[in-house]
This record gives structure tokens, sequence and C-alpha cells, in this order.
């Protein structure tokens, strides 16, 4: 891949994909064990994230392809420099992780868990440097897989991937991506202010009357 900033989105999808990439940065070249051993992901996850990056160029194998054993990864040129590309697009946000009463637009979450119970993930509104994020069902007990939430991870990034529809209602913006397993609805209030929400990605949903009905929730 040429566009570093197309490798960088690719990368910044997947939080597998980005704790290898990060990894190799930090440590240099690593054997897929200890790459999950010592990001504390599963090894099937790691080498599935290393193949996945391979294809890519993001990634080198730096044995002979015939080595069954000792197969030790590295990043190359267009992978550090997709990496780099990322890391300084990366805000600073404060992600916080609020209860139901606690979210800004209760009526928002009222909606989701009625309308949409068995699909809703989490709800999160954004103000250029803070993140205030609902989830459904528990809530994360790490903060690190707070601030990776895809809806926090899409907006700690500055180039958006995965968008498959967008446009405007007539009254907002709003962009629909589809990441690994989940959708993301981002709907742009005004110049600085964003609500997001995170569905299953097999969710029913009809795009453009699903974002109507959020604003109309919003307006109540």
């Amino acid at each position: 891949m040429t566009d570093t900033w197309d490798a960088a989105g690719y990368v910044a999808s997947s939080r597998y994909r980005l704790a290898v990439c990060e990894y190799l940065s930090d440590h240099g070249p690593g054997l897929p064990s200890k790459i999950a051993a010592e990001t504390d992901l599963a090894q099937p996850h790691v080498s599935r994230a290393l193949s996945e990056l391979r294809e890519r160029d993001v990634v080198e194998l730096l044995v002979p392809e015939s080595q069954q054993k000792g197969r030790l990864y590295g990043l190359t040129e267009p992978g550090r420099i997709a990496l780099d590309r990322l890391s300084h697009g990366r805000n600073t946000i404060d992600v916080d992780v609020v209860s139901r009463d606690g979210f800004q637009y209760e009526g928002l979450v009222e909606y989701l868990e009625e309308r949409h119970p068995t699909v809703a993930k989490a709800v999160a509104t954004y103000d250029g440097d803070r993140a205030r994020v609902y989830f459904f069902g528990p809530d994360p007990s790490q903060p690190a897989v707070r601030r990776t939430a895809p809806i926090t991870q899409l907006w700690a990034t500055s180039r958006r991937t995965g968008g498959f529809a967008s446009g405007s209602t007539g009254r907002h913006e709003f962009t629909v991506y589809g990441l690994e397993n989940v959708t993301l609805v981002d709907l742009s209030i005004d110049e600085e202010f964003r609500i997001g929400v995170s569905l299953d990605d097999d969710a029913d949903v009809a795009v453009r009357s699903f974002v109507e009905e959020l604003e109309a929730t919003l307006r109540n």
C-alpha cells in the first residue's frame, strides 16, 4: 500500500492491529507468541493481525518463509510512516464512562433501549476534547478498554476509516462507519459537538431513518 494515510486508517480500525504495530514500534521485531504475551492478547488474534498487516505491507516477515519456528516480524518503512501519521493524528481525549442517569441525553438512552435493545452497544457525546460514553450492559473495567472503544477510537484519529454511507437529513451531517463487528453512526450536531452510537455490525437498521429518529429524540 503506497498511501500511508490509508494504511494508518487500516491499522486504527482494529485494536488488534493497532496493538501489534505499537508493540513492534516500541520493542522492535517480535515473535507472535511474545507479542501476544506482552500485549495480553490471544495469540490467534495476534497471528491474524500480523497476516492482515503483512498483506498491506505494514509489517514484514524477517526470516525465510519456509522457517516454521522463530517467525520474527517487524514494521516495514511504510508501516513506520503510517503509525507515525496515526500517532500524530491523535487528539488528547478524556474519556468518561458515565451511568445511565449521568448521560447528557437520557432520552436518547431511553430511545435506544426501547427501539434497539439487542443491538445498541454504546452511545457517546464528544465536544472536541472530551467524550462521555454510556455502555449498554456492564461497563468496561479497564481504562485502556474504554479508550479503545470503537466510538472514542474513531474520534481520536484524524482520518476516519471504513465509512460506507454519509449524507444529510437536511438538519445535520452524518456518517456511518463499518469497523470490525461494529457499526458506528457519527452525527455532527454543530462544528464542535458530535454524538455517536455504536451498534452490532449485523444490526438491521435503515441509516437515514435511524438518524432522523435520533434527531427527533434529541429535539424532544
